[in-house]
């Protein structure tokens, strides 16, 4: 291409000249080398190393500084911004790329239009699956790093709408963020034949999101955006952008299929605060849950029409009574009220739906619709891992294990290395008694996070029903040094009477019932040690006082941990009364 125009401006590369709207622009050879090379690959990020190779190739200089120099050169004569770049951005520590649409000029004559059209490949792709990686901070400020974050999670779930297409799930992508990997190995971990990056730029009220979408197999840009909106109009700008992105790959994905939208404007000070919950809420402590749930309250008392806000705080209903971290009698209704409102206001939101479906499962115990409230979700979003841990979840509640375990690696498929998704299947083989399967699985994800302590427990109650008691308790000795928290302590205590040392047993649980009497404790949680010491009458006391609470563990005890209570009628009544199958 010797004629290359882009905004008003025009290249020609037989002359050596840059024009804008047909006055020549001075420009030394080597920013001149550069910006031809950026045309070349606009919308690709150009290495630095690229760029020394191709302008220094047999000379020793400072190449750096020299490159450094050049790029500024070429800035000063597009009047562009290292900052606010309308031309060249920065990917630090990667190189540049070109950000606007690049045409050829016919005839050689610029007329002074700019075309906005797609950059495409030659011939049709075929694209089956996506990942959207972590969107660059480029504000300068690390503590902006929760809203690129958000803005990311946010693009995920705005292309996850496009039902043929598998998406990455962001436990598995934010474990990129910062890697110094290539596009190719990255998209071969995660098996997908394209991915999405980008950069988000925060500035006051005003966002500026950057996105491409490469095709990896060829390495092929096929489109490039750039968008600038105020912040109030933030959701309206991520659809904007999963629709253009799905209008690239409509030789396999029709645009018709997008689940139905409408635009929505919410509050920005509402949508900070949702995006600083998200944060707390990805990091899973017991007080991290607490400070996400504040925060969500607060977004929604700002902006009460704000759906996706009442649907992750019924997310962060639902975690807090699933660790036991106040009685379920109190939290699952909170969830369940805040997960209808989210639905009332948008009925698409998919994290409302999934709470919807866990709260079926363990909450209601409604068996009758707990499983068409579950395939409504995977419905929804077949790519949604969440929404088919809950559908597997329930089918191995039910001892439907196989169909479990299938649904389970369905999941994976797009949480390939998610620790949530690896360390879940784990549980579920440990549910159908293949122990060693359920270790090796539990191995896997703590291969990917070492600190995992759900992982840890999962395998610690494999290794219990191997005999391997010394490296259960191990595990579970950590989790409580990691994690804390009384489900921890108490599966501990278990195993420390099982081994045989009923005095440190003993002693965990005088600590749990000292800790019941400042906090709450669930009884779920003292019947396990009870049992563990062989002092069933007062453990079945507990658990007749966990169902009086509708202690959602309850529904565990028809797994491996509690098979020596099987001849026993309390057991029998109490697992009928659940509506647990007694096979």
């Amino acid at each position: 291409m010797a004629l290359i125009g882009f905004g008003p401006f025009e290249v020609d590369t037989r002359s050596g000249e840059l024009r804008r709207r047909g006055v020549r622009i001075r420009l030394q050879e080597q920013p001149f080398q550069i910006l031809v090379i950026l045309l070349e690959h606009a919308g690709e990020v150009v290495g630095r190393e690229d760029l020394i190779g191709r302008l220094w190739p047999d000379t020793f200089v400072d190449f750096d500084r020299g490159l450094n120099k050049a790029i500024n050169r070429l800035r000063e004569a597009l009047g562009d911004s290292a900052d606010e770049p309308r031309f060249i951005e920065t990917r630090p520590q990667r190189g540049y790329r070109f950000l606007a649409q690049v045409t050829a000029v016919a005839g050689g004559a610029y007329d002074g239009k700019e075309e906005h059209g797609p950059m495409l490949p030659q011939h049709a792709v075929r694209i089956d699956s996506l990942a959207v990686l972590p969107l660059d901070n480029l504000s300068g400020d690390p503590s902006q790093e929760y809203f690129s974050d958000g803005m990311t999670d946010e693009l995920i779930g705005a292309i996850s709408r496009i039902k043929l297409l598998r998406v990455i799930s962001r436990t598995s992508v934010m474990r990129y963020k910062g890697a110094r990997k290539s596009l190719r190995e990255i998209a071969r971990e995660l098996r997908v034949d394209a991915v999405v990056e980008g950069s988000v730029m925060r500035s006051g009220e005003r966002v500026r999101i950057i996105a491409q979408l490469i095709y990896i197999p060829e390495d092929k840009h096929l489109w490039s955006g750039r968008y600038e909106r105020e912040l109030r109009d933030i959701l309206q700008l991520q659809a904007e952008i999963a629709q253009e992105i799905a209008s690239q790959i409509q030789k396999l994905v029709d645009p018709k299929l997008l689940l139905p939208g409408r635009p929505i404007q919410i509050n920005p000070q509402a949508y900070e605060l949702a995006l600083k919950a998200n944060y707390f809420h990805e990091k899973f402590t017991p007080m991290d849950l607490g400070r996400s749930a504040d925060l969500y309250r607060q977004a929604i008392a700002i902006d009460p029409t704000y759906a996706q806000a009442h649907a992750n705080l019924s997310q962060a209903y639902f975690y807090q009574g699933l660790f036991g971290l106040g009685p379920c009698t109190d939290l699952f209704p909170k969830a369940k009220t805040s997960a209808l409102k989210a639905l009332e206001l948008d009925e698409n939101v998919a994290a409302a739906q999934n709470a919807l479906a866990a709260i079926h499962v363990l909450y209601d115990w409604d068996w009758a619709n707990a499983e068409s409230v579950c395939r409504r979700g995977v419905d929804l979003r077949p790519g949604d891992a969440a929404a088919r841990q809950h559908l597997a979840d329930y089918m191995s509640i039910q001892s439907r294990h196989e169909e479990a375990i299938a649904e389970s690696r369905k999941a994976l498929e797009s949480n390939p290395i998610s620790r949530v998704s690896l360390g879940h299947l784990g549980l579920l083989l440990y549910r159908a008694r293949r122990y060693d399967e359920s270790i090796a699985q539990c191995q896997k994800t703590l291969d990917i996070d070492p600190d995992y302590c759900n992982a840890m427990w999962f395998m610690a109650l494999a290794q219990e029903q191997k005999g391997l008691l010394s490296l259960s308790i191990a595990h579970l000795e950590q989790s409580v040094t990691l994690c804390g928290g009384p489900l921890f302590l108490a599966l501990l205590g278990r195993a420390y009477a099982l081994s045989g040392e009923r005095t440190r047993a003993l002693e965990i649980l005088d600590r749990i019932k000292t800790l019941s009497r400042q906090t709450y404790v669930s009884p779920f949680d003292i019947a396990v040690i009870q049992i563990g010491l062989g002092d069933l009458t007062s453990a079945f006391e507990q658990l007749e006082e966990a169902y009086r609470q509708r202690v959602f563990r309850l529904v565990e005890l028809t797994m491996p941990m509690f098979d020596n209570l099987r001849p026993d009628p309390r057991w029998k009544d109490l697992v009928r009364r659940i509506g647990l199958p007694l096979n």
